[in-house]
């Protein structure tokens, strides 16, 4: 699967929210999310532009929880912050985060923690973040089958980033890990 994705960062969440919903997007669920980040002893993981996390996600109005371990490759183009994405779920993260930590890996702080509230219209996925030490974002997604609809499933996302004023300018390529560590994503 490819995540076809963009990161805005907002100033006016509820107005934001209130667009989507005005746009037909259609509220979803508000989850709790804690990522752990993991990376080798060289840090080779993160020098090659990808990620290795576990995350942990609470729904908030069911408490109900889920762990999902998630790798990412390199990103795809210098616009967007697009890459394939293999996800499953697990069914206890403290024993997944144990085995990765057997195999030599390690957790690289700080954990990346927010609450999200979800938003949907036919395929794409808006997220409306609130990350702790970071501040509000946007984030817009389509999950295609193959590469070669990368840039359709682009084209849709800065359809939707216009209706709410925005353009692909005004988006960021660092992950949430790296604005809190300071640092630029590969």
């Amino acid at each position: 699967m490819i995540e076809v994705e963009i990161k805005l960062p907002i100033d006016d969440r509820e107005a934001v929210t209130t667009n989507l919903e005005k746009m037909g997007f259609v509220k979803g669920g508000l989850v709790r999310e804690e990522d752990a980040y993991f990376d080798n002893h060289s840090g080779q993981i993160r020098k090659n532009g990808e990620a290795l996390r576990v995350r942990r996600i609470t729904n908030l109005l069911t408490n109900q929880e889920e762990t999902v371990i998630t790798y990412k490759g390199k990103k795809m183009d210098q616009v967007s912050m697009s890459r394939k994405e293999l996800e499953t779920e697990v069914e206890d993260a403290c024993v997944c985060i144990g085995i990765f930590e057997a195999l030599g890996f390690q957790i690289v702080e700080p954990k990346v923690i927010k609450t999200r509230q979800e938003y949907t219209l036919d395929q794409i996925h808006a997220c409306v973040d609130m990350v702790e030490n970071l501040g509000d974002f946007l984030e817009l997604e389509l999950v295609i089958e193959k590469e070669e609809g990368k840039e359709a499933a682009l084209h849709e996302i800065e359809k939707v980033l216009q209706r709410l004023g925005y353009t692909l300018k005004d988006t960021v390529r660092n992950s949430y890990l790296s604005m809190l560590q300071y640092v630029e994503d590969e």
